[in-house]
């Protein structure tokens, strides 16, 4: 069905059969999805709150400059943020708990930097997860081992084409690396299949990983804009996260990393026991 909707993309005579080509149930669940995110948006828009959010910025200068932002386009530019600024981080994190999970060692590793480094909830700031390496390592290997975007970002070939790895590729082709398989190949990592956090802090036996093929936000002018914005909410809330409770997998999680793509992972349920960390005042 995605595959469908890549050809109606470049092929835009077939979005003509569209309603007859795609499932009806999906369609509604698209319309339905983008007319929630305009009510919320509107919702938004007419509330205010002492709280800053992004709608903060665009409504105070809205019309400036003589540029303004329509309900449609604040509708639009609210499902990206939905859309990419949510769903990804929630995909990493909840790989890196399976992995941590699946890798007691790991975990332990985690928890003795995090739990050693700060005493206080509140200590666990923006700021202040930027000085935990291991913290930051295991997330590295997080993004190599289970990126939120496996197909990659397509880009167009420009006119008259161009020649990648030796083959010519024809002007207006959809060319892209993947990036599951581009962190999982053993041309460009040791022990590709195994989640090893140390290959990102100097460990002697990774030395000949090739780490830059690792781009998770793409490369480049079009890169993701909100990348620091991503760094930022995965370190905070695996930091409080690992301060606060002892995780445990459930059995019926065993093998949740077996699943598939559709341009995104199609994750289920992950099941998780928690408990709090008993800690002495």
């Amino acid at each position: 069905m995605f595959r469908l909707s890549y050809v109606m993309y470049y092929w835009p005579f077939i979005r003509r059969l569209r309603s007859l080509l795609l499932d009806q149930q999906i369609l509604r669940g698209r319309i339905d999805f983008y007319r929630w995110i305009g009510e919320r948006t509107q919702q938004r828009v007419q509330t205010e709150t002492q709280r800053p959010d992004f709608m903060t910025e665009i409504l105070k200068h809205n019309g400036e400059k003589g540029a303004e932002m329509t309900p449609t386009e604040m509708n639009n530019n609210a499902s990206i943020m939905i859309t990419a600024g949510s769903e990804t981080t929630a995909t990493l994190l909840s790989g890196v708990t399976y992995c941590l999970l699946k890798n007691p060692e790991v975990m332990k590793k985690l928890k003795d930097e995090v739990r050693g480094k700060w005493k206080k909830y509140d200590d666990i700031t923006l700021e202040e997860v930027n000085k935990a390496p291991y913290l930051i390592a295991v997330l590295q290997e997080a993004l190599r081992y289970y990126p939120p975007l496996p197909t990659g970002f397509e880009r167009r070939v420009g006119k008259g084409g161009e020649f990648v790895s030796g083959y010519f590729i024809p002007e207006d082709t959809a060319v892209c690396v993947s990036s599951s398989p581009t962190g999982r190949s053993p041309q460009n990592f040791k022990d590709p299949d195994s989640f090893i956090p140390e290959r990102w802090t100097g460990d002697p036996r990774f030395v000949d990983d090739k780490k830059t093929s690792i781009q998770p936000f793409s490369v480049g002018p079009r890169n993701c804009l909100g990348k620091n914005l991503a760094y930022a909410e995965m370190r905070l809330i695996l930091a409080k996260v690992a301060w606060s409770f002892d995780l445990e997998l459930d059995p019926k999680s065993e093998n949740w990393m077996e699943h598939k793509v559709f341009v995104v992972w199609k994750k289920p349920e992950l099941a998780v026991h928690i408990r709090e960390v008993e800690r002495e005042d």
